[in-house]
């Protein structure tokens, strides 16, 4: 089942997000789900160069958050 969303932005938004869908041939609602979609499939993912002089990787960052049980 699909909800309708209605969303309120200012209006200099908007036009920039009706550019953006015109040239990638996507409804604005699309390219937002899209961008959401990508953002929940692995919260760690942007994580890897946060701490450049301490060599963890993602996977060990997400196995330590996940032990905290």
């Amino acid at each position: 089942m699909t909800e309708k969303l209605t969303l309120s932005v200012p209006l200099k938004v908007k036009r920039k997000a009706q550019v953006l869908s015109r040239r990638r041939k996507k409804s604005i609602s699309a390219l937002f789900v899209e961008r959401e979609a990508k953002r929940e499939k692995d919260p760690f993912a942007g994580l890897d160069g946060v701490w450049s002089d301490n060599p963890i990787t993602a996977e060990e960052l997400r196995e330590k958050a996940w032990s905290r049980e």
